[in-house]
């Protein structure tokens, strides 16, 4: 942990990385392990360090699952400690961890808010916060460690603030003593993607990308990220039924779909996708009726197709194998382009005509189909708790933001199911002849 200013020879040039190794258990439960290290110019490692140990993940506790993993912080440590020690250790006069400052690590969060993205974007106020949160907890305990070698103090990182609960209680809570200055941009990622537009491209789906057909309808009705649905199995797996149907009286009354683990799917051990939330996610009530009628088509489509029975994924590529998210997103990518927009273009309806004149200067990704879902929970009236579970969130401020903004989303709230189905039973009978 020594001077790492770069020079002019790369195998002399270190940075601070992440470096992750993905295992599996005997069972198929894939699980990553990873390391803050020091890489030359060529990419090389040259050393490992022990930082990650005080990324912090489970640390109170006397138990911790075993795919417990910092690596998300792990990512926000590293570019703090390159912007300290390694950009500007010169500038600072230091050349140890130790020696950095809560002067040097405000600097650090303005220049993370205030940095421009490729894109031309600027990173989120819930990213600033989870550096900081992240980047102060790495000192904090850094600090408990060594205290007396560090120039600064656990009191130095963090103050005491009174917040109320959502009963009223006031609490007493320690946040991190920093507020970084940035730019909020408000255009963001073009995600709005009205329910005239949902009700043709889930048919649409099943016509021209049967593959993923299914996946959009997990995404629209219970929720999923893009990498979740490629995680999903069918009923019949080895390795656990990915999908459960509840039935009373002859009528399904509930549907859930094991997120629980991020499993191998594949023998050639390629990543699927990643599961950010493990947990049983289920289908939103409202939705039960499209997504059976959905799941069907998709049962009949995979009875066609040859695949590894050992995994028996929900999703298959062209060699049997589990879909990898990259394949899903360029599927639905050209899903997008090939087919939806030109049928709005193409269509009698106004609104529709100028979304897909929208979808001609902005690329529409995956997540549309998350955030669709999240409108509807808003518009149905659903809580801050209830918004949280069905989405799948590990804190609720998505949640808040959502019906932060709800008088803002001026959509009219359409009862979807029952179209959807007669939209997904006409496709059935044109595609399967029935």
């Amino acid at each position: 942990m020594g001077n790492l200013t770069g020079t002019d020879l790369p195998e002399q040039d270190q940075r601070y990385a992440v470096y992750s190794v993905r295992n599996t258990v005997e069972d198929s439960l894939i699980y990553t392990r990873s390391f803050i290290v020091i890489k030359n110019g060529y990419g090389v490692i040259v050393r490992f360090t022990r930082f990650q140990e005080y990324a912090g993940v489970y640390e109170r506790g006397t138990y911790r699952p075993i795919t417990s993993n910092p690596e998300a912080k792990l990512y926000l440590i590293c570019g703090m400690l390159n912007y300290c020690l390694v950009d500007h250790g010169a500038r600072f006069g230091i050349r140890h961890v130790f020696g950095i400052t809560k002067e040097m690590l405000a600097e650090y969060f303005d220049q993370y808010a205030m940095e421009r993205l490729p894109d031309g974007s600027h990173r989120s106020r819930q990213s600033v916060e989870r550096c900081i949160s992240a980047v102060a907890a790495f000192m904090a305990k850094l600090a408990a460690k060594y205290g007396g070698y560090m120039k600064v103090r656990k009191a130095d990182l963090y103050t005491e603030k009174t917040v109320a609960s959502r009963r009223g209680k006031l609490l007493k809570r320690k946040v991190p003593a920093f507020q970084a200055t940035g730019i909020e941009d408000h255009d963001g990622t073009f995600r709005d993607i009205p329910t005239k537009a949902v009700e043709i491209l889930l048919p649409m789906a099943f016509r021209y990308a049967r593959d993923i057909a299914f996946g959009l309808c997990l995404q629209a009705f219970a929720g999923l990220r893009a990498g979740e649905v490629c995680n999903v199995r069918q009923e019949t797996s080895p390795l656990g039924p990915g999908i459960r149907f509840v039935e009373m009286d002859g009528c399904v009354r509930g549907i859930e779909i094991d997120l629980r683990r991020e499993l191998a799917l594949r023998s050639d051990g390629a990543e699927v996708g990643e599961i950010k939330k493990e947990r049983i996610q289920p289908v939103y009530p409202a939705f039960r009726g499209a997504f059976c009628r959905a799941y069907e088509l998709h049962k009949e489509y995979l009875g066609g197709l040859e695949f590894e029975k050992e995994y028996a994924p929900m999703f298959v590529n062209s060699k049997g194998m589990a879909l990898s998210y990259e394949s899903y997103r360029k599927k639905f990518k050209s899903l997008i382009n090939d087919h939806l927009r030109p049928a709005l273009l193409a269509s009698e309806d106004p609104e529709l005509r100028i979304y897909g004149q929208l979808l001609c200067e902005n690329s529409l990704g995956t997540h549309c189909l998350r955030h669709w879902f999240t409108v509807q929970l808003v518009l149905r009236g659903e809580d801050i708790g209830n918004i949280q579970y069905f989405r799948g969130d590990k804190n609720p401020e998505t949640a808040f933001l959502y019906l932060q903004n709800k008088g803002d989303l001026n959509r009219e709230l359409e009862e979807s199911n029952e179209k959807l189905v007669r939209l997904l039973m006409a496709v059935g009978g044109d595609r399967y002849g029935k």
